[in-house]
This record gives C-alpha cells, sequence and structure tokens, in this order.
C-alpha cells in the first residue's frame, strides 16, 4: 500500500491492494481462488489433520492461572484505528482483567481493584473486572493497550515465543500468570502465598 495516499483515495475512491509506490492508476488484482485452482500439480488443495497437543505452558502451582487474550468490541489491533474515536473511547476507556467471582474473592479482590498480573516474561498492572462470563482458574486480558495508550498493561510482555513447527504461527493466546491484588489485602490459598511476594499496597 506504500503507493496511496489521502489524496488518491480521495481521487480514486475505493481502491484494491497491493498498490506499490509508481502505480499511476488503479492496479489490476487477481482474487486467489475463485477459479478453485491450486498451486499444485492436480490444482487441488492440499489439507492437513492435526490434533491439539494442548497450552504449551499450563498452568501450575507457581502460576495458578491461565491467561487468554483477545478483543474488545469496538477497539482495532492496538488503537491504531479507534483509539481516538471518542465513541468508543467511552465503551472501553481502559484495560482491564476478567476474573471469575470465585477467584476473586479467594484473592481478596473486588470489582475496580488494581492487580498485578505476572507471567514468567513480565507483568502488567491494570482493573480487575469481576465477571462470571470467565471460568474459574482463567483470565482475560484485552490485546488492544499498548505503551501508546497505558502504562505498563501490555499483554504481550508476559507471553511466551511458542509457535506451530509448521506454520511458525505463534500461540500468543494464552499462557500461566499470577493474580496479586494490589488494593486489597492478599486472602489467596497458602501454596499461592507461599511462592509470591505480595507488593505493598498502592494509594
Amino acid at each position: 500500500m506504500s503507493g496511496l495516499s489521502h489524496d488518491r483515495l480521495h481521487k480514486q475512491g475505493a481502491t484494491q491492494w497491493p498498490y506499490p509506490i509508481g502505480e499511476i492508476k488503479h492496479p489490476v488484482s487477481s482474487r486467489l481462488y475463485t477459479d478453485l485452482q491450486f498451486a499444485t500439480p492436480d490444482h487441488r488443495a492440499r489439507l492437513g489433520a492435526f490434533h491439539s497437543k494442548g497450552l504449551a505452558e499450563p498452568h501450575d502451582p507457581a502460576y495458578p492461572f491461565v491467561l487468554t487474550t483477545g478483543r474488545v468490541y469496538g477497539h482495532w489491533h492496538t488503537l491504531t484505528r479507534t483509539g481516538r474515536t471518542e465513541k468508543i473511547q467511552q465503551l472501553h476507556p481502559a484495560p482491564f482483567l476478567e476474573i471469575h467471582p470465585r477467584d476473586a474473592k479467594e484473592l481478596g479482590i473486588i470489582e475496580g481493584n488494581f492487580v498485578e498480573v505476572r507471567s514468567r516474561r513480565g507483568s502488567a498492572k491494570l482493573a480487575a473486572k469481576v465477571t462470571r462470563s470467565i471460568s474459574p482458574g482463567t483470565v482475560f486480558m484485552p490485546m488492544h493497550w499498548g505503551a501508546l495508550w497505558a502504562d505498563d498493561a501490555e499483554v504481550n510482555v508476559l507471553m511466551h515465543s511458542a509457535a506451530c513447527p509448521d506454520s511458525l504461527q505463534p500461540e500468543l493466546k494464552a499462557c500461566a500468570v499470577q493474580v496479586i491484588p494490589l488494593t486489597a489485602v492478599v486472602t489467596a490459598r497458602s501454596e499461592f502465598d507461599r511462592v509470591t511476594a505480595t507488593p505493598a499496597a498502592i494509594s
């Protein structure tokens, strides 16, 4: 898309990529596979059967929660297209961690408390959202917020680098974490207390 500009889009309207530098008119770009022909000797697709091997990093006593990550309604990727949209900002103004009421009660967390989420690679601090929409033992953190839009709330610093050996697609959707309350008394199970250092409360 290096050949596109706001001026060109204004004059030409909708434009199909690829559109490299040097193009002077709308390029002709065919859409793949509309003729049902694949780049194989018999032009038929090759499908492979794969079976799940489970999480690359499951939870354990030291990191007892599984963190999942994904999108929230309205926001786009790392807020590059929605971070300045007032209506969407009001819908999801800040990052958060979803946690089940049972887990929240055990850790002494109430709605809005700030918590620290720690993995073996990094940490993040954000407000807790107590909800039954997440399963016990699992927590959820949106992928959208990074250093540009929030301090110390980037989910990717928590994730590992495990990837599919064939496609090289990174897992990026689950890892083992600790959840540590920062504005409430920790009332976690003894094993959790044994393997974590509880930070001092912040005012």
